[in-house]
């Protein structure tokens, strides 16, 4: 995840395992599992940051790795970090996609929107690359009217 601090810095906060300079594994300090408790625990100094961006990684049954990326400049949301204590900010991970469709003289307009959480900008990778959405235009038939690639931005 991506916090800003009330100074307006940056911090990166990160779970995913850091890689040799050199390429191959992970490296993971010996003994800790990716799954244990202690392995999910990340600190931050005391105080009041707003999350402003986040990623979200899973693989699918075939060990591809794929990913959501969310940014929200203006922030997503606020959280205070009280020293001594233990909190958990959950994000949610769901992706709603919107779309709208208009009629101009020029043709069909499409929009379409895909989002994260309080509609914060989001991105999908597979295998590190973003991909492509398609579309597809259809009659009251069924039948395909216009298909193509959407681009981002």
């Amino acid at each position: 995840m991506l916090v800003k601090n009330v100074a307006g810095e940056a911090i990166r906060v990160s779970w995913e395992s850091p890689r040799p300079k050199t390429g191959g594994k992970p490296n993971r300090p010996p003994g800790r599992s990716p799954r244990s408790e202690a392995s999910r625990l990340r600190a931050l100094p005391s105080g009041v940051y707003t999350l402003i961006g986040y990623r979200v990684i899973r693989r699918d049954k075939s060990g591809r790795s794929w990913f959501v990326s969310a940014t929200a400049p203006r922030g997503i949301r606020k959280f205070a970090m009280v020293a001594g204590k233990r909190s958990t900010l959950k994000i949610d991970e769901h992706v709603v996609v919107d779309c709208a469709t208009r009629r101009t003289k020029l043709g069909l307009r499409l929009l379409v929107t895909v989002a994260g959480e309080i509609e914060s900008g989001l991105t999908i990778y597979r295998a590190g690359r973003r991909i492509s959405i398609e579309y597809r235009v259809l009659d009251a038939t069924g039948r395909v009217l216009a298909r193509g690639p959407m681009e981002y931005g």
